[in-house]
């Protein structure tokens, strides 16, 4: 009986190594990615872009709640013609340094000028938004992740996630290497054990 339980633990201790495993690969996918593409960014000087989508991290309140300050949104870029009334696009400003994350809600003369709205706001954009000014679709939003962006973008950041990623693979073999060790100190016992 004892064997069967013993079986069963390593068949979960290395599940959970599988899966640890996955995980942290995903992170670290992740995380690189997000900095290779803020480093390509800052090198050529161009918005950060990856298979037609671009990312961008909100820093107003104006979509709350439907999208809160420091999620980070995956724009896809689309014609204006593509937009319909009631998805929330991104476009340029006034000026093309600021983008503006808000909903449509009018499409005027099929595409050619949107009237929009921060979920937030009371009264729509006070202009009509020139199609010409969109950049594309929020087709997916992650809450929180710009503050952890912002970091990694940073010396210190990139710093952090070497070490993170150091610890994760070698705290597991210290740990493996203490249990065994452990484990055998346990069995002298026993065995030394006159009762």
């Amino acid at each position: 009986m004892k064997k069967s339980g013993g079986h069963k633990a390593k068949i979960i201790n290395r599940l959970m190594k599988i899966l640890g495993n996955i995980l942290f690969t995903l992170f670290m996918i992740i995380m690189i990615g997000l900095i290779f593409i803020t480093a390509q960014s800052r090198f050529t000087g161009m918005e950060p872009s990856l298979f037609s989508h671009r990312l961008y991290i909100v820093d107003s309140g104006s979509m709350s709640p439907t999208i809160n300050i420091d999620s980070m949104i995956v724009v896809k870029e689309l014609a204006p013609q593509q937009i319909k009334e009631g998805d929330i696009i991104t476009y340029y400003g006034s000026n093309n340094s600021v983008k503006v994350t808000h909903r449509v809600m009018e499409v005027q003369g099929q595409g050619q000028s949107f009237i929009t709205k921060g979920d937030a706001n009371e009264t729509n954009d006070p202009m009509p938004l020139e199609g010409q000014r969109v950049i594309g679709k929020v087709v997916f939003t992650i809450p929180f992740i710009g503050m952890m962006f912002r970091f990694l973008s940073t010396i210190q950041g990139i710093i952090s996630l070497a070490l993170v990623g150091a610890i994760w693979l070698i705290a597991p073999k210290i740990f493996t290497k203490r249990v065994k060790h452990s484990g055998r100190k346990s069995q002298t016992v026993e065995l030394n054990d006159p009762h």
